[in-house]
């Protein structure tokens, strides 16, 4: 079934544990304010063996290509610097608005793996007007690793962190590296808090 699928209106971060399973004091955030979400499957093409003889092409043997992960790119339109710890490493020292926020070091190479979920507004056929969303389409990332974002700041802008992460095979939960669904509507607030 074919649906119209409209922006995107959540992504939720859920702290693992390393090997991949629930974390059960892990870390929920809650982005609201995502701009765009891409995506781009990594492929790891299968061998191809020739049998040659007497100058030409005898047969071939190809084998299946393999999704090994999929990265996907997300703006976010304010600063979250829980977020950019979650996906990117790093600490934070302080709360509120005196939080301050320090890069990993180069000696901190753990990264917290996590699993996003990306929510888009599902529409009906025909004219509508924005609140006539009939359910919502949810892609999750079973296992992800980021990378702190990338963000420019310039004069007359607003500064726009670039998150980039990584998500692979979740051999805990049995889960390829990201599903699509269709859910009826957005998680509440509380849950994830």
């Amino acid at each position: 079934m074919a649906d119209n699928v409209y922006g995107v209106k959540l992504v939720v971060l859920t702290e693992l544990k390393q090997d991949g399973s629930t974390k059960a004091d892990g870390k929920v955030i809650r982005i609201d304010t995502p701009q765009e979400v891409s995506y781009s499957p990594n492929i790891k093409e299968g061998q191809e063996t020739e049998l040659r003889g007497g100058d030409r092409l005898i047969a071939t043997v190809k084998e299946d290509d393999v999704l090994t992960s999929l990265t996907a790119t997300f703006k976010d339109a304010t600063l979250d610097i829980e977020a950019m710890k979650l996906i990117g490493g790093g600490t934070i020292t302080g709360t509120g608005d005196t939080a301050v926020y320090n890069a990993p070091t180069m000696s901190d190479t753990t990264r917290t793996p996590f699993k996003a979920e990306i929510y888009s507004a599902i529409y009906g056929d025909g004219a509508k007007t924005a609140g006539d969303i009939e359910a919502y389409k949810k892609v999750t990332l079973n296992y992800a690793k980021g990378r702190i974002p990338a963000f420019t700041q310039q004069d007359r802008n607003f500064m726009v962190p670039s998150y980039t992460i990584t998500s692979t095979e979740n051999s805990t939960t049995s889960k390829g590296p990201f599903s699509i669904e269709t859910v009826a509507s957005l998680p509440p607030a509380e849950s994830a808090e």
